[in-house]
């Protein structure tokens, strides 16, 4: 720490303010209004009302959200309201700026100590007592202002270059299925329109999953469930561990590895690949695992023909539900899926691998760069609670640097 700086306990300069919300109509917060990681409210400021209890807050509190602590949800309302209980509204004394303590918050070190404070192993909550109970660093408040002037300079243009980054990414991501679906809308008579199950391999039954997810196991077998289905590769680190014998019966949608995986139930038409590694696992509900006939069609270029308008389209006009959207396994195997003749197939194969790889190198590259973006935040909030933290160029040619290209 700095020489000339103190230190106290939280619970000396802040308090916890659990007022509950009267009734009068205000704009509401609950836990799915506060982005992670950044602080940003993405709710609505129209007055609302909620079925259980609900704590007051004002524009100088500081609202953190003790579930599941390491999502980081930390906000700095810029108006009046009430929130879920789940939210623990936050008034500092006249010593602390709270923005100061916003950013103390959200400081890596401090979030994994308030992490290591909870109870609970499906809803881990954080332990307030024990955070008013952390030591928070204090320089003067015209120290604090000033750090924290230069943080919000900083972290605005960080957000900034993260915009563009991911902007970029999104554009790499699209490069690629651009350009197939390009070649898609073209096809010509070497084409041939087929019905999926005859498309399909001997060992594919094209049924959907029927595992039900079942509590988390250490070591347990892997089961895929519509929700992860939000990247173009699944892998084995990413989900819910279930006791095997809750799949024992279901070896129809057991996964071979390589699977392109259909969701059928909630968001209808989401493809994505199970990798290799997950071999042995299983789907819940709502999801369907492919497997092409590789004399017939590959797997690579069977995941953009799934996720091409010509198929999506089918999709959507089968799909019915309200509250939950679905697509019969019927209309599924039915579904028209344009097929090349082999000359095509091999001639698209080795331009697709090209520009699969550029556009990967692209997508590396952005990604390397918001995680570089998101280390110099927390290298910041470190120079910050140590006092190194200077108004010099250093802070703007730091996110310069990261937001080069390659």
């Amino acid at each position: 720490m700095r020489e000339g700086w103190s230190s106290t306990a939280l619970k000396n300069v802040c308090t916890v303010d659990k007022a509950k919300h009267s009734g009068t109509t205000l704009p509401y917060v609950g836990l799915e209004h506060i982005e992670s990681g950044t602080g940003k409210f993405i709710g609505s400021l129209a007055p609302a009302t909620a079925k259980s209890t609900t704590f007051s807050f004002t524009a100088g509190h500081v609202l953190y959200g003790r579930l599941r602590p390491y999502l980081n949800k930390v906000l700095l309302p810029e108006f009046d309201g009430h929130c879920s209980s789940e939210i623990f509204p936050l008034r500092v004394e006249s010593s602390l700026d709270r923005r100061f303590l916003y950013y103390w918050l959200t400081w890596e070190p401090v979030v994994k100590e308030i992490d290591s404070t909870s109870t609970g192993a499906r809803m881990p909550r954080a332990n307030i007592n024990k955070l008013l109970e952390f030591e928070i660093p204090l320089p003067s408040f015209s120290e604090q202002k000033r750090i924290v002037a230069i943080l919000d300079e900083a972290f605005a243009g960080i957000a900034t270059a993260v915009a563009n980054t991911e902007k970029n990414l999104a554009n790499a991501r699209e490069l690629f299925e651009s350009y197939l679906n390009s070649v898609f809308s073209q096809r010509g008579e070497s084409w041939a329109r087929k019905p999926l199950e005859t498309l399909v391999h001997d060992t594919c039954t094209l049924s959907y999953g029927i595992v039900q997810p079942g509590p988390d196991v250490t070591d347990g077998l892997p089961v895929v469930r519509p929700t992860d289905l939000r990247e173009k590769f699944i892998r084995r680190d990413t989900l819910k561990t279930i006791d095997p014998s809750l799949a024992k019966a279901y070896s129809r949608t057991t996964l071979h590895g390589g699977d392109l995986l259909l969701c059928v139930r909630g968001t209808t038409g989401v493809v994505s690949i199970a990798a290799t590694e997950l071999e042995g696992a299983n789907v819940t509900r709502g999801i369907v695992p492919i497997r092409f006939n590789p004399d017939l069609l590959g797997q690579e270029l069977g995941y953009y023909l799934l996720r091409s308008p010509v198929v999506q389209e089918q999709i959507s006009a089968k799909t019915y539900g309200a509250a939950l959207m679905q697509i019969n396994i019927r209309d599924v195997r039915k579904l028209l899926i344009p097929v090349p003749s082999r000359k095509i197939h091999e001639e698209l194969r080795g331009s697709l691998d090209d520009l699969s790889v550029e556009a990967g190198r692209l997508q590396s590259i952005y990604r390397q760069k918001l995680n570089a973006l998101s280390e110099l935040k927390q290298s910041l909030l470190q120079k910050a609670f140590s006092g190194e933290l200077t108004a010099d160029k250093e802070v703007s040619n730091a996110i310069h640097n990261k937001e080069e290209v390659a």
